[in-house]
């Protein structure tokens, strides 16, 4: 029969064995490499996550350091205003070249950008330069200064003639500074013709009567519709009739009244001005005919007036007015005297007699 033939096992198994071996060690060896390769991968993609936190958090510290600087100016904005809120306050206060910030303190416009990192939004703000901050700065120390000077002026102007002469000193010493401000130049018209007023020099009296006019005009053409401006020079003219011819007179009076009921259409509640207005309709009252006639040739259109127009200005004053005033009272009695209401103008006399002598116009006290 045929011959069997007989294989050895053994060396196939051991090749088989080798080859496997062989993948495995190859396959160990780029699985190595692999793995290398995606530490590396994964450390560097690590470092470029620690850069960028690192570049956000000087980000970050740079928009706090810049809100830090806006936050710093804008409180300086606000305290200017709160302190200009506690003086007395004013009605127009307008800087028109050396006091910028009271003419104009609105901040720049800042724009902004957004930018998403892990769920934050940060804010960019575009400032404006250093140099320009500091001229802000500057004008609100300007415009605290000027608050400052006009507060005390305004409390010297209530007290003695040697108060106002202080005041006007402190006012023309700081001209340089406010010289083309309305609130500064009103104040100069108001402590000269106190100063007028209140001095004993005939000679003194008439070099600031007209200087005090000066000052109104000034004021008049810093702002014309500014109340305290108008009614300074109303005042500061109507003083000057005593130096006047009667032409002068008559075109000063007419100016008056003008400028009267221009401040009082701005400052309606201003007790001054309509105990003002009264006055100037009861001296037109007391006008004879032939004063009348004369005024009426020179000038086509006088201002008209009578008692009764007069007495209701001054019973309006008296209302507006949170005080008794000496000088008001009197007048409501001429004005009854005239009508020839004799009970009612004691009782405004009585009244008067018991009320100690305040001028406003002065804000001179005395004693009976």
């Amino acid at each position: 029969m045929g011959n069997k033939i007989s294989v050895d096992s053994k060396p196939v198994f051991g090749i088989l064995a080798g080859l496997i071996s062989s993948s495995l060690a190859i396959w160990l060896f780029y699985e190595r490499i692999s793995r290398a390769t995606r530490l590396d991968s994964l450390k560097e993609t690590n470092y470029n996550i620690a850069q960028l936190h690192s570049a956000i958090d000087s980000l970050r510290k740079e928009i706090e350091d810049l809100k830090a600087t806006k936050s710093l100016k804008t409180d300086l904005n606000s305290e200017i205003d709160e302190d200009s809120k506690s003086k007395k306050s004013f009605k127009v206060v307008r800087f028109k070249k050396t006091l910028s910030y009271l003419s104009s303190t609105s901040d720049a416009d800042y724009q902004s950008a957004w930018s998403d990192c892990e769920g934050q939004t940060e804010e960019f703000f575009d400032f404006p330069e250093n140099d320009a901050l500091a001229e802000q700065i500057e004008s609100n120390s300007s415009a605290k200064e000027a608050i400052d000077l006009f507060d005390k002026v305004d409390s010297l102007l209530e007290g003695s003639s040697d108060d106002y002469k202080i005041a006007f000193g402190l006012l023309t010493d700081h001209e340089s500074e406010f010289g083309c401000n309305v609130e500064y130049l009103w104040r100069a018209a108001k402590s000269c013709r106190m100063s007028a007023q209140a001095s004993s020099d005939a000679k003194m009296q008439k070099e600031l009567s007209f200087k005090a006019v000066d000052w109104a005009q000034r004021a008049l053409a810093a702002d014309e519709s500014n109340a305290e401006a108008n009614k300074w020079f109303a005042i500061s003219l109507g003083a000057t009739s005593c130096y006047c011819s009667v032409s002068e007179k008559i075109r000063n009076g007419v100016l008056f009244k003008e400028h009267i009921d221009k401040a009082i259409e701005i400052s309606p509640s201003d007790y001054l001005l309509h105990h003002l207005l009264g006055r100037f309709s009861f001296e037109v009252s007391s006008l004879s005919w032939i004063e009348r006639k004369v005024a009426t040739a020179l000038f086509k259109n006088i201002p008209n007036g009578s008692v009764e127009e007069a007495l209701s200005k001054f019973m309006l004053s008296e209302k507006l007015r949170a005080e008794p005033w000496k000088t008001n009272s009197l007048y409501i009695a001429k004005c009854f005297i005239k009508l020839g209401e004799n009970a009612q103008a004691m009782h405004w006399i009585n009244l008067a007699l018991a009320i100690p002598v305040v001028t406003p116009e002065i804000g001179c006290h005395k004693t009976n």
